[in-house]
């Protein structure tokens, strides 16, 4: 398992909005067990703007906190 939908107590959840989709035990990222693909079901590409979001506390820049995971493997990437 790689990502979980959790709730503001940080608990996998299965409950909406936490988890949007409902998906069992709030699964939403897998991992091969050979550790070489990840699979992801929010589709953070579709939300790369701040303004895309259907909610978002104060003060965030004009790029979505889903970003910092595109940044993160470019910087990888080298």
């Amino acid at each position: 398992m790689a990502l979980r939908y959790v709730d503001s107590q940080g608990v996998a959840t299965e409950r909406y909005p936490y988890n949007p989709n409902g998906s069992p035990g709030g699964i939403t990222g897998i991992t091969t067990a050979d550790g070489r693909f990840t699979i992801v079901m929010p589709h953070p590409e579709r939300v790369r703007r701040t303004v895309q979001m259907s909610w978002q506390p104060r003060g965030l820049a004009e790029d979505s906190p889903w970003m910092r995971m595109f940044r993160n493997a470019r910087r990888w990437l080298g």
